[in-house]
């Protein structure tokens, strides 16, 4: 796992979530990331780039992590791709919805190394080095 998209609106959030990673998985350190302001870059990007996992947020500017989510999953190529929500709603049925329509995780702000690691190996079990703060 080395290629990973982060897509939020926030720049000090994709920071703070590639921080997380790096710190948390130790391969991750020599992986390459891309990062997307919205849904529309994020998807411009997966149709050009090799990704192989997508961590995004749910709510941002011109296309939203649901509709992202949903044209991800309606896709032949892209749906393959593991996708990890970051959200702060605690909504039972939001978070469900998630998951049906092809999250393979939902991950409650704030994002630390310690809740991101286990998460990630979980998702791609095979291709990570968990150092101190993983599972």
């Amino acid at each position: 796992m080395n290629k990973i998209l982060i897509v939020d609106d926030s720049k000090t959030s994709r920071m703070f979530i590639k921080m997380c990673l790096e710190i948390a998985i130790s391969k991750i350190k020599e992986g390459t990331f891309y990062e997307a302001e919205n849904g529309k870059e994020a998807l411009a990007l997966l149709n050009e780039k090799e990704v192989e996992l997508v961590i995004m947020d749910l709510n941002m500017p011109i296309m939203d992590g649901f509709t992202l989510l949903r044209w991800m999953k309606d896709n032949d190529q892209l749906k393959k791709i593991p996708v990890i929500v970051i959200t702060s709603t605690n909504n039972a049925a939001k978070r469900e919805e998630l998951l049906q329509m092809g999250a393979d995780h939902i991950l409650s702000k704030p994002v630390s190394p310690a809740k991101l690691a286990p998460i990630v190996k979980a998702i791609t079990p095979d291709t990570m080095d968990l150092d101190e703060y993983g599972a």
